[in-house]
């Protein structure tokens, strides 16, 4: 009898701790339930692998945050973690437009040592019209006028080295569309800037898909393309880029206000916003010139913007 008494007791005691366990699991299922939804932060991949890598390393354990991961993409997070990419936005309208021209050899190809000043080109298939070397069979491009710019840059003292890499073979290798080519220049950018820890100032020249009357201005006879500045709005430092567009673009004033078109500066959803400048507060894009526009028309200007880089280098 008291054998079953025990075994009882031993029994009730069981259901006892098993109804207890019950209610302590699903008072923390409910209770984490409501903690998720009051508390949920909703973050972008970048900052989701920061404070990942912060919680890690022990650097910043001040929060207790649940991260919802379900949306994290696999492309960007590649992109980002082991090329150094930032996130594609895919709402970004970018097209071919215009005249396109072939890659261009660099005719001088002559290494600088330690250079300042990094040109390159992110729409490197940018071109021009060719009227002038129709009998050589050549697209003339920004990218022939980046090669101009360095020669002009180099020969006032400020030394001056051109990406020749080709970007829409690189495009090609990694089954990139066209708007990935942000990403695209900034690999190679940022691999200059390692074998090149010199490099202070940076300048993505591109060319405008505007009318020619919007794109030229006539001086003493003389035709020139105007410049227009781009800055991108969309990250913390932009106004420091900002300033050296104003620079150079005042200096250009300063010779004769119908040669530049003055400094757009872009941001929001349709467009990129960034444009590699938050590599550094002197970096900036300068669309030189448009599609109608012919070398010697690009050539005169380029002199100009020449002088005025130097200027703003040299800060005078």
């Amino acid at each position: 009898m008291t054998k079953k008494f025990k075994s009882k007791r031993k029994l009730k005691f069981r259901y006892k701790i098993l109804f207890s366990m019950s209610i302590v699991f699903v008072s923390f299922i409910y209770i984490f339930h409501l903690l998720y939804n009051k508390f949920l932060v909703k973050i972008d991949n970048e900052m989701l692998i920061n404070h990942l890598v912060d919680y890690n390393l022990n650097t910043k354990k001040t929060n207790n945050v649940f991260y919802d991961i379900v949306n994290l993409n696999s492309t960007n997070f590649l992109l980002k973690y082991t090329l150094g990419v930032d996130t594609i936005r895919e709402d970004e309208e970018e097209i071919v437009s215009g005249v396109e021209a072939g890659y261009i050899e660099d005719p001088y190809d002559v290494k600088v040592k330690e250079p300042i000043l990094y040109i390159y080109n992110t729409h490197q298939t940018e071109g021009y019209q060719k009227s002038n070397n129709a009998s050589y069979n050549i697209t003339p491009s920004v990218l022939m006028a980046s090669y101009i710019l360095r020669e002009s840059l180099n020969d006032l003292g400020i030394p001056s080295m051109v990406e020749t890499n080709d970007i829409a073979e690189l495009l090609r290798v990694h089954s990139w569309k066209y708007s990935y080519s942000y990403a695209a220049s900034k690999i190679l950018l940022e691999d200059a800037i390692r074998k090149n820890p010199s490099l202070v100032y940076f300048i993505d020249l591109h060319r405008d898909s505007m009318s020619y009357d919007i794109t030229t201005t006539t001086i003493e006879d003389k035709k020139y393309a105007k410049v227009l500045f781009v800055i991108g709005k969309d990250h913390p430092n932009y106004e420091k880029n900002l300033k050296m567009a104003e620079a150079i673009n005042d200096y250009i004033k300063n010779v004769n206000p119908k040669l530049t078109r003055g400094i757009s500066q872009k941001g929001g959803s349709g467009v990129n916003g960034i444009y590699n400048q938050n590599i550094s507060p002197n970096a900036i894009l300068i669309e030189l010139g448009g599609q109608y526009n012919n070398i010697t028309e690009i050539n005169n200007t380029l002199s100009i913007l020449a002088d005025a880089i130097y200027h703003y280098v040299k800060g005078e």
